[in-house]
């Protein structure tokens, strides 16, 4: 079991290098952004990048995920060139049809969303960004599929490349603000878009086949739904600060975000582009089950590791990284960083809907959550502000990983470690509780106190007896090991 887990982290860690790199980019030029951006230009930015990602939901169709399920039912070479093939001939042409009516309606786009036509231009580039982005889906799932995380990483890495130098460029060059870096994103985005295009049509050709495509839709348009309510749950609660609260309240919300973006994008996104096709890969082997049971608690100790970090250190970082007006985005963090390990879990614990293809029934708990999150924010913003938006995203986000063992498990049964789970949140909740007092004039000192608080939790955890004989057995092995290669490259 180990060397099948094993080969899930090598792969979400070679995956990592590309999807953290691009998805933290909003991190990494938080001090280009808080020097060049006023909290209301950087409300702004959330609201196209909102649009982007609910936009891609529609346009992709679920056709990324059902992919999969196509692909691995056959063996020969061949059929999967058709399956691949069908997809993108599909997916383009659709995408082709929704982006031009998008392009049409701009300016009631602009209009609706912030009273004006003087962000026209601003969508148009949004939308054709979306078109460039929904693209390159297929492809990029080709590469998992065929488990090449390594190409995967390299096309990843390039667009981060030319996305970021095109963005400090625009911005401090420039001077363009929030439009010049949406250009960059669209011109990193069609870059990338014409060179997937490219291979695929180089590999899989013209071919197109119904049958396949009523095989993917079935599987994948149940999954709109779905990812329409995730894309509420995540991202609609800067419309409704857009309308609800002020310019300055979605900025901070915005910036806070970025600090949850961090576990989505060092852990959740790289794991998920590899756990697909694990899925699929191990279903047949006889300890199947045990190792989907021993993902869900290692998946939970990293993520609320890193959760905790994050919100324990927050309010440092930001001290650091940010400019004042942008201070007061730490106190939504630790509630987003626990969405984020929430969304996680659902995914992992969602095996049995993966492989018996019953989305659809995963689609109404999700969309369940997705209204309450709509509900929840509609009435906490207007009095709590960013910090209602933050309760309603993690109340919302509890219901996802509920659902999805209910539902999961009607179709496949797997013991799950929750005695180890819970020891997991007693110990994060008690270093976060005693980090709470540590406080210094200086963000540094502060910082360093707190670096020495987060050591007590694997410290705690050991207390707890959370670890196995064979964990600690092959922990051992690991130090030794590091340790001799250590000392051979130094005598070496």
């Amino acid at each position: 079991m180990f060397s099948q887990l094993f080969r899930l982290s090598t792969h979400s860690i070679i995956y990592g290098l590309g999807a953290t790199a691009s998805q933290l980019v909003g991190f990494f030029l938080i001090p280009l952004y808080t020097r060049y951006l006023t909290p209301a230009d950087y409300g702004a930015l959330a609201i196209f990048q909102v649009t982007v990602t609910v936009l891609s939901i529609v346009f992709v169709m679920g056709l990324g995920s059902a992919l999969f399920r196509s692909y691995f039912s056959y063996e020969d070479e061949d059929s999967r060139k058709t399956v691949v093939s069908t997809a993108f001939l599909f997916l383009t042409a659709t995408s082709g049809v929704l982006t031009l009516l998008l392009l049409a309606f701009a300016g009631s786009f602009s209009s609706l969303l912030f009273g004006s036509g003087d962000y026209v231009s601003y969508f148009r580039i949004v939308f054709l960004t979306v078109f460039c982005d929904a693209g390159s889906v297929i492809a990029l799932s080709v590469l998992r599929a065929r488990e090449v995380p390594g190409q995967y990483a390299l096309i990843a890495l390039a667009r981060l490349v030319l996305s970021v130098s095109l963005k400090i460029a625009f911005v401090v060059a420039l001077g363009r603000g929030v439009l010049g870096i949406l250009e960059a994103g669209l011109i990193a985005a069609a870059f990338i878009y014409v060179v997937l295009t490219v291979a695929v049509v180089r590999k899989a050709g013209f071919k197109f086949s119904r049958d396949e495509l009523k095989k993917m839709l079935s599987f994948g348009l149940p999954m709109v739904p779905a990812g329409l309510s995730l894309w509420i749950m995540t991202m609609s609660d800067r419309y409704f600060l857009q309308f609800l609260s002020t310019p300055d309240e979605l900025g901070l919300y915005s910036l806070g975000y970025q600090f949850g973006l961090v576990i989505r994008a060092l852990l959740v996104a790289p794991f998920l582009l590899a756990w697909m096709p694990f899925i699929f890969s191990v279903a047949k082997q006889a300890n199947a089950a045990q190792t989907y049971s021993r993902v869900l608690t290692y998946f939970s100790l990293l993520a609320m590791s890193l959760a905790l970090a994050l919100s324990v250190l927050g309010k440092e970082v930001l001290a650091i990284m940010a400019t004042p007006p942008f201070y007061d985005a730490y106190k939504v963090i630790p509630l987003i960083a626990l969405s984020y390990v929430l969304f996680g879990c659902y995914h992992v614990l969602g095996v049995g809907t993966y492989l018996e293809a019953k989305t659809k029934y995963l689609a109404v708990f999700v969309v369940c959550a997705g209204i309450l999150n709509l509900g929840l924010n509609y009435l906490l913003i207007p009095d709590y502000g960013m910090m209602g938006a933050a309760g309603a995203t993690v109340a919302a986000y509890l219901v996802l990983p509920v659902g999805s063992f209910l539902i999961s498990r009607r179709f496949y049964s797997i013991n799950y470690e929750w005695g180890r789970v819970i020891k997991i949140l007693i110990a994060a909740g008690a270093i976060y509780a005693g980090s709470v007092f540590i406080s210094h004039d200086s963000a540094y000192v502060a910082g360093v106190f707190k670096l020495l608080a987060l050591l007590g939790f694997p410290i705690l955890l050991y207390v707890l007896r959370f670890y196995r004989p064979d964990e600690i057995k092959k922990g051992k092995d690991l130090a030794r090991f590091a340790l001799g290669y250590v000392r051979r490259r130094l005598v070496g």
